[in-house]
């Protein structure tokens, strides 16, 4: 990872604690382009998952990639393995927030649990990445939305043929549905 980008992830990992390490994280992300800030993100997220599935010693011992590579490249028993993540969030609800705050107005929304795991879940499986034949991973993350679980495993059981299907014509190894709030393992699906 690159050093600005590195220390602003490891910030965010640990929490910020203090007014003067609150401070910092605002100067370190506005010092970012919109891909620097894209990727500190995707290390924090990544980080979080391989510290609480103790994946790596070094949760931080891992590579930022472009576009056609998955997003994360780290190391797992000698050899490479990448990670493509995506963020878990209601799109919906994030406009519905962010447009009255702007206008200074108050109200309200309805939150989809469903939608936006299905078109994450769709949008990744289609996808085609470049990883010179090492393995690679799902890997949505729950962090801006809490995940309400039993609505997450009724869409899983439900839709489990459509997930399969989609799983299989994927070059994903693994998909794993974490929530970064609670650093679990929601689900995961095996080759």
């Amino acid at each position: 990872m690159k050093t600005n980008m590195e220390e602003l992830a490891r910030l965010v990992a640990q929490g910020t604690t203090t007014k003067d390490q609150s401070i910092k994280e605002k100067q370190l992300w506005n010092a970012l382009d919109p891909g620097e800030k894209r990727q500190t993100t995707e290390s924090v997220a990544f980080a979080s998952f391989a510290g609480s599935t103790l994946l790596l010693p070094d949760p931080f011992d891992h590579s930022n990639e472009d576009p056609p590579r998955p997003d994360i490249c780290t190391e797992i028993r000698g050899g490479k393995y990448y990670f493509e993540l995506g963020e878990i969030t209601d799109e919906n609800l994030a406009k519905s927030i962010s447009d009255p705050i702007r206008a200074r107005t108050v109200s309200g929304c309805a939150l989809s649990q469903i939608d936006p795991l299905g078109k994450m879940l769709d949008q990744k499986c289609r996808k085609r990445y470049e990883t010179s034949g090492a393995p690679v991973d799902l890997l949505l993350y729950y962090w801006r939305q809490s995940p309400y679980e039993p609505v997450i495993e009724d869409y899983i059981s439900e839709n489990r043929t459509e997930i399969d299907r989609a799983f299989k014509n994927s070059g994903f190894q693994n998909i794993w549905i974490y929530d970064m709030e609670s650093e679990r393992v929601l689900w995961r699906g095996q080759r």
